[in-house]
Parts: C-alpha cells; structure tokens; sequence
C-alpha cells in the first residue's frame, strides 16, 4: 500500500516501486509488469506470530506464512504460530516468491511489524481493514456507530508509521548491498 512505500520513495534511488495493494491477487497483478528486474524485494507491513517482535521491528527473510485475509485476533496469531511456525504473517508474499521463482528472479522479503502478536483488532476494524484502502465516509461511519474504535485507529495510525519509517530506512540499507553486491 502507498503508505507503506511513501517513506522509502523519498530516500530511495534507482529503485523501481510497484504498490500492489493488498492481497494475493492483486500481488500477482502487480508482478505482470516485472520482467526484467535484477531482484524483487516483497516489502511491506507484517503481523507478528512471535510474540517477542514488537511494533516497527523489521524481518529480512524471516519464516513468514501468507494468508488470504486479515489476522485481526491474538488468537488467531497464536494458532497460526502453532500451525506454521512462522515468525511473521502477510497477504501478498507468497504470490510474489512463486512469480519470481518461475521466471528465475532472486526473490527476498522485508517486512515491518504493523500489530504484535498479543494484539487483537475490534472485528468491526478487522472488516474496515481487510479490503485494504478505507475510505473517510467508511471511517467515520464506523466511528460514529462505536466510538471506540477512534483509539484503534490512533494505534494503528501510530504504529504503522512507526513501521513504515523503520521499513524504508531498512530497505535502503538491504537495496545498497544488493546494489554493491558483484555478481560472479
């Protein structure tokens, strides 16, 4: 999502940016236009299954599971953790892994923890959020029905601009050293 890249498009340099959006399908749809690329680095904001990352933790290549919806429950979080043991869970990277993979792309995740794995997001939030984009009229809507929901956007809001920050000053970092990385 543009939140999630605006911070690196100000600090990075010849490096194409490709916001998908969220989801599988719409990764796969984003990846019709990489062709040529050299890597593909999926990046973007995770929620943590282990419960010793906390928010604005940023995981290269860690052991993340890809899901088709929002993990909003702690819950959840814990089973998935259980099931899979992975560290981090996301919507989009296994589409893109198994893209690059058939066209020989080297492939490597990054990912900025945007929700710890002891958080729970209202189910009325969970619905907002798992489309992607919320629309203004949508979110005052669902204030006015529960104003409570007004502190769990605040923490969101927070929390994913604490992640976005440290996301983009990591993925210049790991772009570098691909960049000054020789090729034998």
């Amino acid at each position: 999502m543009e939140r999630e890249a605006a911070p690196f498009r100000k600090i990075a340099k010849d490096v194409r940016i490709i916001v998908s959006g969220m989801g599988m399908e719409n990764a796969r749809r984003a990846m019709e236009s990489v062709t040529d690329a050299t890597c593909v680095i999926s990046a973007g904001f995770c929620g943590a299954l282990n419960p010793d990352l906390r928010v604005g933790d940023v995981c290269v290549d860690a052991k993340l599971v890809t899901v088709p919806h929002l993990v909003a429950t702690a819950r959840e979080k814990q089973l998935l953790r259980e099931r899979t043991s992975a560290d981090i869970v996301d919507m989009e990277a296994s589409a893109i892994r198994e893209i690059c993979e058939s066209r020989g792309i080297p492939f490597l995740t990054v990912k900025a923890v945007s929700d710890t794995a002891e958080q729970s997001l209202s189910p009325r939030l969970a619905d907002l959020l798992d489309g992607g984009n919320i629309s203004p009229r949508k979110a005052l809507g669902a204030i006015l029905r529960q104003p409570s929901i007004l502190f769990e956007f605040v923490r969101l809001a927070i929390s994913t601009r604490r992640a976005a920050r440290n996301l983009a000053v990591r993925l210049h970092e790991v772009c570098g050293r691909i960049a000054t990385t020789p090729v034998a």
